[in-house]
């Protein structure tokens, strides 16, 4: 018997699970030296990259650094809050590091923030990202009955900037500095 979910917003799947992080670079160093995750792709999350930020609902001036890495279909990301008020720095005021949000794609990021306020389930942050013309954004929805919070995401083939890797950058500087 099939059954289906009255839910007007459904996730196909599980795109990205992010950890908010005080220290992205050890953390990222661990998960290479514990589990063999990595190496990480580092991106300062900030302007012009990420623009037309809100942080409940109010314009906001926001840095971050992500740290990213594919893991089998799922998507690792370490986020941590560099400037301005952000919901990692929330996070980590009040639970500590530790899982922040689940990701997954939508094609549009407004009406799925919709569908899920008229369930009563509020945007605490939301932007878009990359090339202005490709509209990616996301938008950081607050789901209590889920345990965390969700981001509706849409996004392309490519962000727009050229990512640091970890460790391997970290490695070469080291080589550099013995030779």
């Amino acid at each position: 018997m099939t059954r289906t979910s009255p839910a007007k917003v459904k996730c196909k799947g599980i795109n990205q699970i992010a950890i908010a992080v005080k220290d992205l670079e050890k953390v990222a160093e661990n998960f290479w030296k514990i589990l063999g995750i990595g190496p990480w792709a580092i991106y300062n999350w900030g302007e012009p990259l990420v623009y037309d930020r809100k942080y409940h609902g109010k314009s906001a001036r926001v840095r971050e650094k992500v740290a990213v890495v594919q893991v089998g279909g799922v998507q690792l990301e370490l986020v941590q809050a560099v400037e301005g008020p952000s919901v990692y720095r929330d996070w980590i005021e009040e639970h500590g590091e530790g899982l922040h949000h689940m990701n997954f794609l939508v094609e549009d990021v407004e009406e799925t923030e919709r569908n899920l306020a008229e369930e009563g389930f509020r945007c605490i942050q939301s932007g878009r990202f990359g090339p202005p013309e490709k509209q990616y954004a996301y938008s950081y929805i607050d789901i209590p009955p889920l345990k965390t919070i969700w981001e509706p995401v849409h996004l392309g083939e490519e962000i727009g900037a050229e990512p640091i890797i970890f460790p391997l950058s970290l490695c070469e500087k080291k080589c550099s500095i013995v030779n």
